[in-house]
C-alpha cells in the first residue's frame, strides 16, 4: 500500500465518522422549531414539498462540530431537553405520535440548556459563528421564544428570560459573547406559531420575504426572489 493510499484511507475513515455522527442525530420527520424561525416561510413550505436535498460535506462538517459542542458543553442545570407539542390543541405529544393526520399541528425541538440563575429560569441556546454579531439574530430569538411555548405546554413553566451564547469558531471558541433578553408572552408566541403552521399547511406558496439568505437558499431557482411582485425585503 502506497503512502497516498494510507492517507486516503485514514481521511475516508474520518469522513465516515463525521457522517455517522450527523446521521445519528438526524431529526424525526416533523415540523421542527428551526422550520419556523425564518421571516420567509416559503423556504420551509418548499422544504416539505420538494425532493429532499442531500447534505453537502460542508454541512456535514458544520453539523459534526455542532454535535460535539452540544454533547460536551453542558452548562449545568438541564441539557438537551427534547420537547414536542400539538400547538392546535396546546397539548404535549410524543414525537413518535406525530403522523400524517396531525403533522401540520405539531412542533418538535430540543432546548440546549435550561439554567436557574439567581432564582430565574433561563432558556439558553449555543451558536457557533465565524463572526460574533453586535446583536442577536432575530431568527435565534424567535427560536428561543418557540422553545418557551413548548416548555410551557409540556411542563407549565412560564420562562421569562432567554439567552444566546455565540462561540467564535476562528478563535477556537476563545472569543464568546452572550446576549440575554426578555421573552414574548405565551399568547403572542402561540399566535405566531399557529400562523406559521397555517402557512406551511397552505396549498399556495407563502408570501416571499427577501433576505440576504436568498442567494444561498436551495430553492433559489424555483422561488426566483429577484423577480418583481409579491415580495418584501427584510434585512441586508
Amino acid at each position: 500500500m502506497s503512502n497516498q493510499e494510507i492517507s486516503d484511507f485514514i481521511t475516508k475513515q474520518f469522513r465516515e465518522v463525521q457522517k455517522k455522527k450527523v446521521i445519528a442525530r438526524e431529526r424525526t420527520k416533523a415540523i421542527h422549531v428551526s422550520d419556523l424561525t425564518s421571516p420567509c416561510m416559503r423556504r420551509t413550505w418548499y422544504n416539505f414539498r420538494r425532493p429532499e436535498i442531500s447534505l453537502t460535506m460542508d454541512s456535514i462538517c458544520n453539523f459534526y462540530l455542532g454535535t460535539l459542542l452540544h454533547e460536551q458543553a453542558v452548562l449545568g442545570g438541564r441539557n438537551e431537553i427534547p420537547l414536542s407539542a400539538n400547538i392546535t390543541e396546546m397539548k404535549p405529544i410524543s414525537a413518535t405520535e406525530i403522523n400524517q393526520e396531525n403533522f401540520n399541528d405539531c412542533v418538535t425541538g430540543t432546548i440546549d440548556d435550561i439554567l436557574e440563575i439567581n432564582g430565574k429560569t433561563v432558556i439558553v441556546d449555543k451558536k457557533t459563528t465565524n463572526r460574533i454579531p453586535e446583536r442577536p439574530s432575530e431568527e435565534y430569538v424567535t427560536q428561543i421564544n418557540i422553545y418557551k411555548l413548548l416548555l410551557y405546554i409540556n411542563e407549565k413553566i412560564d420562562v421569562k428570560k432567554g439567552a444566546i451564547l455565540y462561540l467564535d469558531k476562528p478563535s477556537s471558541f476563545k472569543e464568546t459573547k452572550c446576549f440575554d433578553f426578555d421573552l414574548m408572552g405565551l399568547e403572542e408566541i402561540e399566535k405566531m406559531v399557529k400562523n406559521k403552521l397555517a402557512e406551511i399547511k397552505s396549498e399556495t406558496e407563502p408570501y416571499r420575504a427577501i433576505t440576504f439568505r436568498c442567494d444561498y437558499c436551495p430553492h433559489l431557482k424555483t422561488c426566483d426572489p429577484h423577480q418583481n411582485g409579491g415580495t418584501k425585503k427584510i434585512g441586508a
